[in-house]
C-alpha cells in the first residue's frame, strides 16, 4: 500500500515517518498507486491518503490513524466510496510494517470492505518517502 508522510511534527525514539510516502501494489487483480501524508506526533500517527486504480484512473481517499513502537508501525485506513445502490462502501484496512531505513516501510496489509463477508487476504507492501 501507499504510505505518505510530512515532515511537521516530533519522532518518537530516533525514527520519525512524518512525510509523503508512495507505494504500488496489486489489489487482487488491480494495481493501485497510494499517496499518503502522515503527520506523526510522539507515538500516534494521523494523516490522510488517496488512492488511483492504474486501469480505470478511480480515485479514492480517507484518513489514516496508527502508532509507531520502535521501528514497527500500525496503522488504519478508513474510507467511504460511492457503490451503486445509493448506500456508501465504507473500506478499512490494517497495516503492520517495519521501518528498513528512514525512506522506506515494508510489511502487511489487510483490507475489510461493509459489502463484503470475508476480508481479503493479506498482501504484501513497500512504500517509500518521496
Amino acid at each position: 500500500m501507499l504510505f505518505a508522510l510530512s515532515n511537521q511534527c516530533a519522532a518518537w525514539g530516533n525514527i520519525d515517518v512524518s512525510g509523503m510516502w508512495i507505494s504500488e501494489y496489486n489489489f487482487g487483480p488491480m494495481e493501485e498507486t497510494m499517496t499518503a501524508n502522515i503527520q506523526q506526533v510522539d507515538r500516534n500517527l494521523l494523516g490522510s491518503f488517496s488512492v488511483i486504480a492504474k486501469a480505470t484512473g478511480e480515485e479514492h481517499g480517507g484518513v489514516i490513524f496508527g502508532t509507531i513502537d520502535g521501528d514497527n508501525v500500525k496503522a488504519y485506513y478508513i474510507s467511504s466510496i460511492s457503490s451503486d445502490d445509493e448506500i456508501p462502501i465504507v473500506e478499512l484496512t490494517y497495516t503492520d510494517a517495519k521501518l528498513v531505513n528512514e525512506d522506506t516501510l515494508k510489511g502487511m496489509a489487510y483490507y475489510q470492505g461493509s459489502n463484503q463477508l470475508e476480508g481479503i487476504p493479506g498482501f504484501e507492501y513497500e512504500a517509500k518517502r518521496i
